[in-house]
């Protein structure tokens, strides 16, 4: 049986947790539940886990200077937030995994898989960091946490066909038609999509090549997509632009 902690500024966080831990993780028992770091810290010390399931963002201190308070990880981390921004400073702790709220139940099933896994071999700080990697590269292009006016929601970007961005806003419209919307700023989001299979056509709008339909190359030329929307090409990058799609097209084909 793995022991397990849970540390998480909300309550309801972390009984939500809790609840799928018993409902989908026979393996783990939860043997105590901290709301900072200074409780987080003297949980550790006192049960020894072999998890902690923890949130990054908390009061007066949070999950990262958690773990710089403790000179050796005798457990397996796995960060629980709702903010994806964090993923890379994940790989400084060789944490196990990084799930983003609200929480897939299957990634958080494949999490505990892994760790017992990892409870009974020694893997190098090489295969760990390897480990984490992998996670991170099958989380983020799925999820995107954006900001509301009363909380947050994530979108999945494979459902996402085109974003534009104008003077304030960034519009993604979704695959069924539905749009949501987030303030310019919050997010570095042509960098984050263009490395997750989206490309630029001109300032302020990008494309998911999953969703290309065709390529019009009549006129000016414009790129069909899914959901008979039709972004016309800018004539000066015309060839340019059709010919990474098509070989961005085929490396996904392939």
């Amino acid at each position: 049986m793995l022991k397990a902690l849970i540390i998480d500024d909300e309550l309801a966080a972390q009984r939500s947790l809790e609840l799928l831990i018993q409902s989908y993780c026979p393996t783990v028992s939860i043997v105590g539940k901290g709301q900072s770091v200074k409780e987080g810290l003297e949980l550790i010390q006192r049960y020894n886990p072999d998890i902690v399931f923890l949130d990054i963002e908390m009061p007066q201190a949070n999950g990262f200077e958690l773990l710089e308070q403790l000179p050796e990880l005798n457990f397996e981390v796995v960060f629980i937030t709702a903010y994806n921004q964090y993923a890379v400073k994940a790989f400084k702790y060789s944490a196990i995994d990084y799930i983003l709220k609200p929480i897939d139940i299957d990634e958080l099933v494949k999490a505990v898989e892994k760790v017992s896994e990892l409870r009974k071999k020694r893997l190098s700080p090489r295969e760990r960091y390897a480990t984490l990697f992998q996670n991170i590269e099958e989380i983020l292009p799925r999820k995107l946490v954006i900001p509301q006016t009363n909380g947050f929601k994530y979108i999945d970007l494979t459902n996402v066909v085109i974003l534009t961005t104008n003077a304030d806003t960034h519009t993604f419209t979704l695959v069924d038609g539905t749009i949501s919307e987030c303030p310019i700023g919050c997010l570095d989001l042509e960098q984050t999509l263009v490395s997750k299979g989206f490309i630029s056509l001109k300032n302020g709008v990008l494309i998911n090549l999953n969703r290309v339909e065709k390529i019009d190359k009549r006129g000016n030329g414009s790129i069909i997509m899914e959901g008979d929307i039709s972004v016309p090409l800018d004539q000066h990058n015309k060839d340019k632009l059709i010919e990474q799609l098509e070989k961005l097209s085929m490396k996904g084909n392939g």
